[in-house]
């Protein structure tokens, strides 16, 4: 029998962990678990904050290193303790916001809570759309108005976006890469247990992959030695770089094909399904503990 192979798995959670309901289905939390038991280190790594996970958190109820904000903070969830965190640019927070609120948008600054006490922005004066409500309520995020985010300080600002349908998200995501090419990493992806787009706008350097590779050297974790699960593009430098990337059935075309393999969709236990076979197949190595320097 050749030796184990993969020591870490990044999960993302909307259309991979979740099923298409937002849920994390019996299936799917036994998995987790009997992975975990099997010495894998499971992380979770999304375009969520931590404030926005937590609910998928309790759920799944596995508390470690993962990886927030589409790789812009990498937190302990446990101690609820930020342990990386790479912000925007203040004044590219302001220009990007000037560009939403022109565009007669409300725009929406999410924050490194810890320090800022409050999850987001959010543009005053702008009425906030059926699909920006909806997310913030069935999330719990705090929000705090602010006048006018176009000349805000932005000192604890990780990402710069707006919350709302497709056809409208795609306009901005255009307008956007037009006004600010080779500048930003904006990416639009869909929630479909709430049929919105979250349109999020981050500074260049910021991406899941490089959020992973955080949580994996304290761990003293190759690249090699790590699967990655996705289903969108911002999914997609995890999918490239891992040792394995594996694409859920449900993904967009582009995840699909900077994937390695493809298993079934979110709404058939795809993440589940994987997840034994992995243990089944013993291609699991038992996952070392954390590097205290």
């Amino acid at each position: 029998m050749p030796p184990p192979q993969y020591r870490m798995i990044a999960i993302d959670l909307d259309g991979t962990l979740l099923s298409p309901a937002g849920e994390v289905t019996p299936r799917t939390k036994e998995a987790v678990h009997r992975a975990l038991r099997a010495g894998l280190l499971v992380c979770f790594a999304t375009g969520r904050n931590m404030t926005e996970s937590q609910m998928v958190l309790d759920a799944v109820a596995h508390y470690d290193t993962a990886v927030f904000v589409g790789g812009a903070m990498v937190m302990d969830t446990k101690q609820r303790t930020t342990l990386h965190r790479t912000a925007m640019q203040p004044d590219l927070a302001r220009e990007v916001c000037l560009t939403l609120e022109e565009l007669g948008h409300a725009a929406l600054a999410l924050q490194d809570t810890g320090l800022a006490g409050v999850d987001y922005l959010i543009t005053d004066g702008v009425e906030l759309n059926l699909a920006t409500s909806q997310w913030m309520r069935v999330t719990h995020a705090s929000v705090h108005k602010t006048a006018d985010l176009a000349t805000a300080a932005h000192e604890h600002t990780v990402r710069v976006g707006i919350v709302a349908p497709p056809d409208q998200t795609a306009k901005v995501q255009a307008a956007l890469l037009a006004q600010f090419d080779g500048r930003i990493v904006c990416h639009s992806i869909h929630v479909p247990a709430y049929g919105v787009d979250v349109l999020e706008v981050f500074d260049p350097a910021v991406n899941k992959w490089e959020g992973i590779l955080h949580v994996a050297r304290r761990r003293g974790i190759l690249p090699q030695q790590i699967i990655a699960v996705g289903d969108d593009v911002n999914d997609l430098t995890m999918l490239k770089n891992a040792g394995l990337g594996v694409a859920m059935g449900n993904a967009k075309p582009e995840a699909i094909a900077a994937a390695d393999r493809v298993i079934s969709r979110n709404d058939a236990d795809g993440l589940a399904e994987f997840l034994e076979e992995l243990v089944e197949t013993n291609a699991v190595a038992p996952m070392a503990p954390p590097r205290t320097t």
